[in-house]
């Protein structure tokens, strides 16, 4: 699947930064997706949920925003 070869880094580098913050949880994931990479965004928020399940980044809400590019890329997130 290819939204989960994008997204499991994503997933743990936050999920270790929130650890490194010693937060709780992760609130909100906000990313920008290229659209050369060919991710559609029903396949992509399924792929996340999936991913986040038992992290700090489960019920995390998913802000995307589709942009001229070929790169997934970490806007923000906001932790507690």
């Amino acid at each position: 699947m290819n939204e989960t070869q994008w997204i499991e880094p994503i997933v743990l580098g936050i999920a270790a930064h929130a650890q490194k913050e010693g937060a709780k949880k992760v609130l909100k994931v906000r990313l920008r997706v290229g659209e050369l990479t060919g991710l559609k965004e029903k396949p992509f928020r399924t792929a996340f949920t999936d991913l986040t399940e038992g992290t700090p980044l489960q019920d995390a809400e998913l802000e995307l925003n589709f942009f001229p590019g070929g790169q997934v890329e970490v806007a923000s997130f906001d932790i507690e």
